[in-house]
């Protein structure tokens, strides 16, 4: 495996800067896009793993994220439109590293789930697959749209670049509070403790965002669910929306279940959902991850 940094420069000549792990003789590529408040160097194991079975795997950070910023103070400011020009980002770097002929997949955690299901609907004809994992569904589009006009008036009395902490207690703490006799406030993420203390330890994760962060992501989050974007989703698009059972972003599985229902509905042909029992929300990094990236590349590869 070989690593290495990259940068794409966006629409407004930003650099956005990620990692490549990359192989001599690919047989596709990866594309990542990662959850909030972590970043693309998390994705080590994950890429070593891809990189094993013969594929490439880019990955680059959201603004205010990872080799984006150089201070913790840094960490979760965003500029007007972050999540849109991200998917744009997003497209760019497969644009920018896709080899002719070879597949092309795409994986969002987290937030980045939320960045697939809009590429999706706008770029899906450049892709073979998508993962959409960790991810929530159409159950929630009212509780984005009420979020997003709270989070506008939060950045009007507030500041955008404060932190937001009301509105991370409103989300984050609420997944904290779904695990009964947690530990961490972050327990949420998975039962796997060493996985837990070693998010809280990272100085580039779970350290708050911006008021805009929050404001940006749930902007882009109310549009997901409109049927004039939906129907642009190509229909022959492989998707696999693989979920932990005890994942409260996914309501544990009422979330991703719904997704599934609706693209199904939708037309799409291939799309299957995975449910893993006795996970929360970083499956790839959850006790028992070893069958849940095998179960990755075997939808990768068939």
């Amino acid at each position: 495996m070989a690593k290495r940094l990259i940068s794409i420069k966006t629409v407004n000549n930003d650099i956005l800067s990620g990692f490549a792990w990359e192989v001599d003789k690919p047989k596709g590529c990866i594309f990542i896009a990662t959850g909030m408040e972590e970043y693309a160097g998390r994705y080590d194991s994950f890429a070593a793993f891809f990189n094993e079975n013969g594929y490439n795997v880019y990955s680059i950070d959201y603004y205010g994220q990872g080799e984006n910023v150089t201070s913790e103070r840094e960490l979760g400011i965003v500029p007007r439109s972050a999540f849109s020009k991200f998917v744009r980002v997003l497209d760019d770097l497969i644009k920018k590293y896709s080899i002719k002929g070879l597949p092309v997949i795409v994986f969002g955690h987290s937030m980045g789930s939320f960045i697939v299901q809009d590429f999706i609907q706008r770029y899906s004809n450049h892709l073979d697959k998508a993962i959409i994992c960790g991810t929530d569904g159409p159950n929630s589009k009212f509780t984005y749209k009420i979020g997003y006009q709270l989070a506008r008036l939060v950045c009007k009395l507030r500041g955008e670049t404060r932190k937001g902490k009301f509105l991370r207690s409103l989300a984050i703490g609420a997944y904290a509070k779904s695990v009964k006799h947690r530990e961490t406030d972050s327990d949420w993420l998975s039962y796997d403790k060493g996985n837990v203390e070693r998010y809280i330890a990272d100085p580039k994760c779970g350290k708050g965002s911006s008021n805009g962060f929050y404001r940006e992501l749930l902007k882009g989050n109310h549009r997901l669910y409109k049927t004039k974007f939906l129907n642009k989703i190509n229909k022959d698009l492989k998707i696999l929306v693989p979920a932990g059972e005890e994942d409260p972003v996914g309501h544990k599985g009422k979330g991703p279940t719904k997704l599934v229902k609706l693209y199904k509905d939708l037309g799409i042909k291939d799309v299957t959902l995975e449910m893993y029992p006795h996970m929360r929300h970083e499956i790839h990094n959850e006790i028992g991850k070893e069958q849940v990236l095998k179960d990755f590349l075997e939808f990768i590869g068939k």
